[in-house]
């Protein structure tokens, strides 16, 4: 080699690694990004942001970094490692999230500190999916830093992002070119628009603190006459839709929804649906075309949803419950002529079992006697027992003995045994009666119920073991069962229907069958009666915590307790309505019938006359 070309190739090796080192150096002193001063304005803001804000709310915070640029990425880990440095009275957990590489640890994560540089980088994170299964809200501080000309659409975005998974408490910092400290959130609800995300400036950093508190302040103290959709049915006394009117509604949890209204300043759009039954729900499920409350919930196309809507655990999984604010029991209601005593049973019961054995055996063993030694007469001491009149006495004295022995004895025995049989037929007695449906169903009788209710008993041990003892009666109401009841009571069957206890009473008493029904004392299960939002719904705190002031006032039981009377009130008007048009139709029929017999009355007299006087006529001839 030539020592010109050598000399060349020499100052070309030189100038990469000098390149190389000033790379270097330039991405550890983060030339090109901002001077250090700025960076350490941030990290005091941030570190101002979780010893005053996070520190309060939860004794662990998360940290992610997600971002698809290597500079920004290297950045990020400055800011984390000076904040971190610099506080240290927290347990923290450190995400980092590349473009392509992403490491997902589970869990929900409560307090959160996001390094985002774009809206992609926050889809990248993951945080949605962690979170979604979780019914209360989080808290996102996100730390966006882009351009200044990018800074507006990156920012709009995220906030939409927020609007659409329910984040509510969701802030986001910039910073700008000139080393300004900018936080920025959102209203769901205000006076100029309804749930729309638009970027509002909530706080500034100074450099030594936040210039506005709180950091998350309440944004739906009031709601600004808001449109909401309330998912509701036909289900009296606890929804109750007007027939004439689409938009009017009325029943114990209408009641409840209209007072969240008034005091939230919100309006309600009602959305009506025809709740399916059970096997129509599954056949629409198969066809791909299922629009149930359920999936109009998970959808977000309602706001909330009433009727009776009972809580399980596989609905919590994927809605969100407000605390339950009414508890209805479930109980098993039997007709008490299933329980009526026998004939055998009517004649036997008077005495208990010992004292029917020692009589049977002392009047077989006395008839044995008799049969053996004096066999015409053998008879004789059974119809002592019975009362019966000897027709002659024996003359043998031992035969006497006996006959008094048994007359005086069978005397009493028959006088109480007869007067116990006419009280207890008085009284009307019925034999010993379950107290817990698992007796019922071990003496052979089925269970009638909704077939929603049974949808959800099917979860019960009890009666997934005897599950083919159940029949489900395709409509959503108990008064529906109860009925059901009542038909198959004249077949012999043996039934039982289970029922909400306060729907069971109320049915009963207006119908006057109180004392034809037995309602056992031991609860079926008790279902709790929640309203049902959309996963991490913006209303889960504020529904809950007015919910809860209302029941420890105990306006909620004086709702429950007046709706269902006026319910009851009105059905018994219908009823004796119905039955007063009964009434009048049986008068008229009655009317119309005495009219028919009087009129056959007359032409029956009026042709016994006309053949009286014709015989009368013929005999006169006859004679003449």
């Amino acid at each position: 080699i030539r020592p010109g070309i050598a000399a060349v190739a020499g100052c070309e090796m030189c100038a990469m690694n000098v390149s190389g080192i000033y790379a270097s150096y330039w991405e550890s002193t983060l030339i090109g990004v901002q001077h250090e001063e700025a960076n350490l304005y941030v990290v005091s803001a941030l570190r101002h942001v979780i010893q005053n804000v996070f520190s309060q709310l939860s004794s662990t915070l998360v940290i992610l970094a997600a971002t698809r640029s290597s500079m920004l990425e290297i950045w990020f880990q400055h800011v984390i490692g000076a904040l971190l440095s610099s506080w240290s009275d927290g347990a923290v957990q450190l995400l980092h999230t590349n473009g392509s590489r992403r490491v997902h640890v589970p869990g929900r994560k409560y307090c959160i500190l996001l390094f985002v540089d774009s809206y992609e980088s926050l889809l990248d994170s993951g945080i949605a999916e962690d979170n979604a299964g979780y019914d209360g809200h989080e808290y996102y501080f996100i730390f966006l830093q882009a351009r200044d000309q990018f800074l507006a659409r990156e920012r709009q975005l995220i906030l939409e992002h927020c609007l659409a998974h329910y984040w509510l408490n969701c802030n986001v910092m910039v910073q700008t070119a000139n080393v300004e400290v900018l936080v920025y959130s959102y209203y769901p609800y205000k006076e100029q628009h309804c749930q729309v995300a638009k970027p509002q400036l909530v706080n500034r950093y100074d450099g030594q603190r936040m210039l506005n508190a709180p950091m998350f302040p309440n944004k739906l103290r009031q709601l600004w006459q808001c449109p909401l959709t309330l998912l509701l049915w036909h289900m009296p006394p606890y929804v109750e839709l007007s027939n004439s009117r689409q938009d009017q509604a009325g029943g114990f949890e209408m009641m409840l929804v209209r007072h969240l209204a008034q005091r939230l300043n919100f309006t309600l759009v009602l959305q009506e649906l025809r709740l399916l039954h059970v096997e129509e729900y599954k056949l629409t499920m198969a066809n791909g075309s299922v629009d149930g409350p359920i999936e109009l919930i998970m959808q977000q196309r309602v706001n909330m949803s009433i009727g009776y809507f009972r809580k399980t655990a596989r609905r919590d999984q994927l809605m969100t419950s407000t605390p339950p604010h009414y508890y209805a029991p479930l109980v098993a209601v039997v007709a008490s002529e299933d329980f009526r005593f026998g004939r055998i049973a009517w004649l036997t019961f008077p005495f208990q079992w010992q004292v029917w054995q020692a009589l049977l055996t002392a009047l077989v063993l006395h008839w044995s006697v008799y049969v053996w030694q004096w066999r015409r007469i053998g008879w004789q001491v059974v119809e002592l027992l019975l009362g019966v009149a000897l027709p002659r006495l024996p003359h043998c004295w031992r035969q006497r003995l006996i006959y008094v022995h048994w007359l005086l004895g069978s005397i009493p025995l028959r006088i109480v045994y007869q007067s116990l049989l006419f009280h207890f037929m008085r009284l009307q007695l019925f034999e010993t009666l379950p107290s817990s449906f698992e007796q019922l169903l071990a003496a052979n009788f089925r269970a009638l119920c909704t077939s929603n209710t049974l949808q959800m008993l099917r979860e019960m041990p009890q009666v997934a073991r005897h599950y083919e003892s159940f029949t489900g009666v395709t409509s959503s109401y108990d008064q529906d069962v109860l009925d059901a009841l009542q038909r198959n009571r004249t077949n012999g069957r043996r039934l039982f229907a289970i029922a909400g206890v306060d729907v069971t009473k109320a049915q009963l008493r207006d119908t006057g069958q109180q004392e034809d029904y037995h309602i056992l004392t031991q609860y079926v299960n008790v279902q709790q009666v929640v309203i049902y939002m959309p996963k991490h719904s913006y209303f889960y705190k504020q529904f809950t915590d007015l919910i809860q002031r209302l029941d420890a006032s105990g306006f909620i039981d004086f709702w429950r307790r007046s709706t269902f009377d006026e319910y009851a009130h009105r059905k018994k008007k219908r009823v004796d309505h119905e039955e007063e048009l009964k009434q009048e139709q049986r008068q008229r029929q009655r009317i119309h019938d005495d009219q028919l017999i009087a009129l056959f009355s007359v032409m029956s007299i009026l042709y016994v006359m006309a053949a009286f006087i014709l015989c009368m006529e013929l005999l006169i001839h006859r004679l003449s």
